[in-house]
This record gives structure tokens, sequence and C-alpha cells, in this order.
């Protein structure tokens, strides 16, 4: 058994898996929801762990299985000093509460290592949305990407391997010439718009609004954007509607399509800074 006691708070899916995760080491771990807890569940613990995003509205931890809010303001009351926070997409506002109270505070959505073990659950949930949105099969399917990053690479590359076409379309001329590289079609962004009449298919990993009525306007009627990106998103939601163009919002991926295995990924990445393997902030 090990010594510290751990705290889950709100999240999705891959947190209750991550409790059975933590457990079967031999962690004892409690997981709460608002209404459901005491100060001493609070004072016990030195590893609080809160879900990616840790909030959606800037106010309450995010906890889509509670039935209920959890404000910020009592979790951080709670919070015993020198204990450690290990949070996704932590708002700045907030961790400054945090380090205010002597708070150790690890922003796991930031660690190198777990975007790209992400990535692989992310490119497979893509490729479930594909063949459940669209009637034709990947094979000789014409798809366009946009960006090149470790989730966009991990998309293209199986993508490719199951017979699309795939255009990855980019600013960076690096990123079109590693695209290129890897057997990709590609296509400046700033030109994508004239290029797009026979796309299928677009991926978006881009977090700002590339994706607009130049583009939207010159696609097919049956095809679809498929929205990865985090806020502010990539596209023009209202400008899609209003050409009947179907969108996609597939949000957090991995933990939705692999939450098991998104579950491990996050709880090895926070126990690896836990222990003292990786600096955080």
């Amino acid at each position: 058994m090990n010594n510290e006691n751990i705290m889950i708070i709100g999240g999705d899916c891959r947190f209750s898996y991550m409790k059975k995760i933590l457990e079967n080491r031999g962690y004892c771990v409690k997981r709460i929801y608002p209404g459901e807890y005491k100060a001493d569940d609070f004072s016990a613990c030195s590893l609080f762990i809160l879900p990616v995003p840790v909030s959606r509205d800037n106010i309450n931890i995010n906890a889509p299985l509670a039935g209920e809010a959890f404000y910020f303001g009592d979790f951080i009351r709670l919070l015993p000093e020198n204990s450690t926070v290990a949070g996704g997409m932590i708002l700045p506002e907030w961790e400054e509460k945090l380090k205010a109270k002597n708070i150790r505070v690890f922003d796991y959505y930031k660690d190198e290592i777990l975007t790209v073990k992400n990535a692989i659950p992310t490119a497979e949930g893509v490729i479930g949305i594909l063949i459940n949105s669209l009637p034709e099969t990947i094979d000789g399917m014409k798809c366009a990407v946009t960006g090149y990053g470790r989730c966009a690479k991990e998309i293209c590359k199986k993508l490719k391997c199951m017979g699309a076409e795939v255009t990855v379309a980019a600013r960076s001329d690096e990123n079109l010439q590693q695209a290129a590289d890897d057997g990709m079609k590609v296509c400046r962004l700033s030109q994508f718009c004239s290029s797009c009449a026979d796309i299928t298919a677009i991926i978006n990993t881009v977090p700002a609004r590339i994706i607009d009525e130049h583009i939207i306007s010159n696609l097919k009627s049956d095809s679809v954007i498929i929205e990865i990106a985090s806020a502010p998103f990539g596209t023009d939601f209202d400008c899609a509607q209003r050409y009947g163009i179907n969108v996609v919002k597939a949000g957090s991926l991995p933990g939705r399509t692999a939450p098991e295995t998104a579950g491990k990924i996050i709880c090895d990445t926070i126990l690896q800074f836990y222990r003292g393997d990786v600096n955080g902030t």
C-alpha cells in the first residue's frame, strides 16, 4: 500500500477508470461530488486530481457526472497547505489562487508526453466519427486536416493507412514540408478555399477561426467538418449551419472513445510529476 491519500474531484468516466487504476496500484483514493464530502476528507489527502478541462464556466469545477456544480471557492477553502493539485487546462487566475496558498500545481494538459499519447485515441475517435457520419468508405475518401501538430499527424497517418487521400492545410512552411515528406498532399491554408470543392471531410485541429465562409461555401453539401480543436474552435458554426454543412463537435475525444486508456494516460502523467520525475509549475 502507498501512504498517499488521493482525492479525485469531478471529471468524466476517464476519472472513474483512473480511480480503479490508482487503487490497483495501492493508493487510497476517494472520488467526491458536490454535496458528498466532509472537511476531513480534504485534510487527509496530499494529492487532488481535477478534470480536463478543470472548468467550463470559469466558476465551477467540471463535474459532468454530478447532479450539481462544485464551486471552486469551496474547493480551495478546504485544501490543506503544501498539498498538490493536478488538473487539465487550469485557469491562470485559479492557478494564482492555489499558489498563494502554497499549493503545488501541475497542469497535465501541457505535458508533452501526454499530448503524444493522447493523439492515438483522438485519431481513432476521428475515424469512428467518419465511419458513422458518411455513407462511403475511408478508403478512397478525400480528406483534409488543418494544422500539423501531434494530433493532426496521427490522424493523417491513420487515414492514409486506411486508403484516404489526405491533404494537409497549414500556414507553416515547416509543417507543410513535413506533411509532404510524410506522403500527404499539402496546401497553404490561405489557398485552401480554392481547392476544397471535392473534399468530403475536413478535420480541424486549429483553435482559431480558420474555416470560414470562404471555405464552407465551396464545400459539397454532403461533406462533414469534424471540429476537434478547443475553444475558441476553428469553425464558423453559424455559417456551416446556413450552408447545411454537417459539423461534428468532437472535443475530448480520448475520454469519449477510449476512456480507460485516456484515464491511464492522465494517471501515469500525474504520478510521474507527483513522484518528482518531471517538473511542474
